[in-house]
């Protein structure tokens, strides 16, 4: 009796549409999720929007000298203008991102072919090791007048620096990447009869490209800090030279458009590697 009493109490829990007390919860919906996940994502960044707030408040109550710190306002307005009227911000925007890139992209490939011989090879590591610990630490703008003298003062010279700024950090994060493959991995695979060759590729690869990605993050931000200097120093076009054109025209709203245009772009290039790095390493534990 009392187990037909507990089977009509399951089937009307059932029937009714309602978990019993123990039961398991209904599980989200996809639309759920994705509206949680973009919550999230939104709330992430909320120091970025209250600093907009700050300024536009500190500015409306004349607490901010203009010539220095102009209201949002002004720069979301001048900012509309360059971008969408005369269009000469995304022609400086993209003389900068085409240095920044291909100094980047120079130093991740020699960078990283480096990184692994040194990891690998001894007489390599031997030469190479105390060159790039004496070299690492020299200031790379400071050879910039050096470089100018060499290249001329063209897009050569610029992308010639960032290279030098953007090789080190690569070189290094792969070496230890390489350096710090587990040991097992390799012997495994030399049981089952890989090759140097195959060993490299299905092996020393993939399992140092945490340490890679950890120098290719290091890079860009260093890319996007050589290539205002650079500019600033020695250019006709670019958000560097429109930072100095803005300063001396005295025009504060469109100093700050070059300046968030390359926080923006910076930032979002690092969040694109963080999203990459995050699909390549899922098999990672967190």
């Amino acid at each position: 009796m009392t187990m037909l009493t507990a089977s009509r109490r399951t089937d009307v829990a059932e029937t009714d549409g309602r978990p019993s007390a123990g039961g398991p919860r209904p599980a989200r919906t996809i639309s759920d999720r994705i509206g949680w996940s973009r919550f999230a994502a939104v709330t992430r960044y909320y120091p970025v929007l209250l600093i907009f707030v700050l300024w536009e408040i500190l500015s409306q109550l004349h607490l901010l000298d203009p010539m220095f710190m102009p209201p949002l306002e002004d720069v979301a307005r001048t900012f509309y203008k360059e971008v969408f009227v005369t269009h000469e911000l995304l022609e400086h925007l993209r003389m900068s991102m085409m240095r920044a890139g291909a100094g980047l992209g120079l130093a991740a490939v020699v960078g990283i072919g480096i990184g692994i011989l040194m990891g690998r090879v001894r007489a390599i590591e031997g030469f190479l090791d105390p060159l790039i610990s004496a070299l690492f630490p020299t200031p790379k703008l400071a050879l910039f007048p050096l470089i100018m003298i060499f290249l001329g003062i063209d897009d050569a010279s610029k992308i010639a620096l960032i290279f030098l700024g953007c090789f080190f950090p690569i070189t290094i994060n792969t070496y230890a990447g390489v350096k710090n493959v587990d040991k097992f991995f390799i012997w495994n695979a030399r049981t089952k009869g890989a090759n140097s060759r195959q060993l490299v590729r299905y092996v020393i690869i993939p399992a140092s490209l945490p340490f890679v990605f950890a120098g290719l993050r290091v890079a860009t931000s260093t890319a996007f800090l050589l290539i205002v200097a650079s500019e600033l120093i020695a250019a006709n076009d670019g958000l560097g030279y429109l930072i100095m054109f803005a300063e001396r025209s005295f025009d504060p709203a469109l100093m700050w458009c070059g300046i968030l245009m390359i926080a923006g772009m910076g930032f979002t290039v690092d969040r694109l590697l963080l999203a990459l790095g995050a699909r390549l390493f899922a098999w990672q534990d967190s």
